[in-house]
C-alpha cells in the first residue's frame, strides 16, 4: 500500500513512455510525485521529502544521507511500504522487504519463537519453517530457553539482534535497510561474519536502498549510487561519498546558523537587562533628588 494509492505490480498501468522505461531498465521500485512528512509529538512536523519523482531499477545499489536521520529512514520505510505515502504513488515491481533490522510488528508480550513463527509463516515456505527457525535463533545469538521468553524480558542488544536475524532469514528481489541497532558488518568474529556473509548473498544480484545516518561505513562499503535530501528536496544523486559529504557539510552551515541566531537572541537579552539597569538607575536619582 502506498499513500493514496495502492502500490501497483504491473507496468499495465503506466504511460507508454513508463513502460519502456521498465522494459529497459527493469525499475522494481518507483514513486511518483510522493510527499511525507516526518511527525514528532502533537505539534512538530518537517518535510521527509516533497513531490519526488524517483526509479530504482534492478541490481542497483542507493544509499539515503539527510540532515536527520528521520528523513532518510522515512523515505525508505515509504519505499519498502510499511508506511504510506501523504501524498503520490509508489509502485513496487518485485518483492520488496520491510527496513532490515526493524519489525513494528513485534509484540512484546509475545515470545522471541512466536514472533518469529509468525514472520516465517508468512514469507517463508512451509518444507522449511523448521529450518527457517533454527537459523533465526543461531543468527540472533540466543539460546533456547531465552528463545521462547516474552520479548519483554529480552535485554535491548538481544532484542535488536534478533530483528535483525529475521530480516536476514528470508529473501527478497529488493532489501530495504533502515537503522540497523547493534550491528557492526566490519567485525571478525564467527556470528558477525556470518551475517555479513548471509547479508551479502542476500544482496547480490538484486537492489539494495540503505538509510546512510548513522551507519555511513555500512552504506559505503555495499552501495554504488546515493541520494542526498535536504529540506524535503534531493539536492544531490550521484556518489555516495559526495553524498555523505554534502549533507554534513549542510550539517555544519546548519549549526553555525543555529549558534549565530542563538547568540544575536543572548546579546538582545543582554541589551535589554542593560536598558534595565540604566532605567531603574535613572529613576533612583530622581527620586532621590526630589526628596
Amino acid at each position: 500500500m502506498a499513500g493514496s494509492g495502492m502500490a501497483l505490480r504491473s507496468t499495465d498501468a503506466l504511460p507508454a513512455s513508463a513502460q519502456v522505461t521498465a522494459s529497459d531498465h527493469q525499475p522494481v521500485l518507483a514513486l511518483k510525485s510522493a510527499s511525507k512528512d516526518v511527525v514528532e509529538g502533537a505539534n512538530h512536523r518537517y518535510p521527509a521529502f516533497r513531490n519526488l519523482s524517483l526509479t530504482i531499477n534492478r541490481g542497483e545499489k542507493l544509499c539515503v544521507f539527510s540532515l536527520n536521520g528521520s528523513e532518510s529512514r522515512m523515505l525508505v520505510a515509504c519505499l519498502s511500504g510499511v508506511e504510506p505515502l501523504d501524498s503520490g504513488q509508489l509502485e513496487q515491481y518485485s518483492s520488496v522487504s520491510w527496513p532490515v533490522g526493524s519489525n513494528d510488528a513485534f509484540s512484546s508480550k509475545l515470545s522471541g519463537y512466536v514472533n518469529a513463527r509468525f514472520a516465517a509463516d508468512i514469507y517463508g515456505s512451509g518444507a522449511r519453517i523448521e529450518d527457517d527457525m533454527r537459523l533465526i535463533r543461531e543468527l540472533a545469538g540466543v539460546d533456547d530457553e531465552l528463545f521462547h521468553k516474552p520479548l519483554s524480558s529480552w535485554p535491548s542488544q538481544a532484542k535488536d539482534a534478533l530483528k535483525l536475524a529475521v530480516s536476514l532469514a528470508f529473501e527478497f528481489d529488493v532489501t530495504m535497510v533502515g537503522r540497523v541497532g547493534n550491528w557492526d558488518h566490519r567485525a571478525i568474529h564467527p556470528r558477525a561474519v556470518r551475517l555479513r556473509r548471509l547479508f551479502e548473498e542476500r544482496i547480490a544480484g538484486r537492489t539494495l536502498v540503505i538509510s546512510g545516518n548513522g551507519q555511513q561505513n555500512l552504506a559505503l562499503d555495499y552501495c554504488d549510487d546515493g541520494l542526498a535530501l535536504v529540506g524535503g528536496d534531493v539536492v544531490y544523486r550521484g556518489d555516495p561519498e559526495v553524498c555523505a559529504a554534502l549533507i554534513k557539510e549542510v550539517a555544519s552551515r546548519e549549526k553555525q546558523k543555529r549558534r549565530a541566531r542563538v547568540k544575536a537572541r543572548i546579546s538582545g537579552l543582554l541589551e535589554a537587562d542593560r536598558d534595565e539597569d540604566l532605567d531603574d538607575e535613572a529613576d533612583t536619582a530622581s527620586r532621590s533628588e526630589s526628596v
